[in-house]
């Protein structure tokens, strides 16, 4: 029981970084306009995908 419970410290660290991390690019992004404009239109490109994918279905 005791390995377990090591494992799942272990992941719940490694998710807590993956968040921080995830959330200073995020903050990065955003806080400059032209990063944010490439963000922004690589998310509409997706969206535009995803609904022509739909819609031929």
């Amino acid at each position: 029981m005791l390995l377990a419970e090591a494992s799942a410290g272990t992941m719940t660290s490694a998710v807590g970084s993956l968040m921080d991390v995830v959330s200073t690019v995020m903050t990065t992004i955003t806080g400059n306009s032209i990063l944010l404009t490439f963000f922004c239109a690589g998310i509409v490109g997706i969206a535009i995908g995803v609904v022509k994918k739909l819609r031929t279905r």
